[in-house]
C-alpha cells in the first residue's frame, strides 16, 4: 500500500523506517501545510504492516497525491 499526501506541505519529521512494524492509525510523518497559519498535521497508518521505503525526507515538499510511505503485508518477506 502506498500511502499519499491528502494536502501540500513540507515534511516537517518521519516518525518511522523502513523495516518497521507499524499499527493502523499510528503517526508516520508529520507535514506543516502551506495555510497561512502553516498548521502542522499527521500523515498515520492507513492500516497495520511493515514499512517498506519512506519516499520523502525532512524538508522535502509534498504536493497533494504524492507517494510519501510504502507500507507491505507484515506477514511477507519482501
Amino acid at each position: 500500500m502506498i500511502v499519499r499526501a491528502e494536502w501540500p506541505g513540507y515534511v516537517m519529521d518521519v516518525l518511522v523506517r523502513p523495516g518497521q512494524e507499524v499499527e493502523e492509525d499510528e503517526p508516520l510523518m508529520i507535514l506543516e501545510g502551506t495555510d497561512v497559519s502553516r498548521t502542522s498535521f499527521y500523515i498515520n497508518a492507513p492500516e497495520c504492516g511493515k514499512i517498506r521505503e519512506v519516499l520523502l525526507e525532512e524538508g522535502d515538499f509534498a504536493y497533494e497525491d504524492d507517494d510519501l510511505v510504502v507500507i507491505t503485508d507484515s506477514e511477507r518477506d519482501d
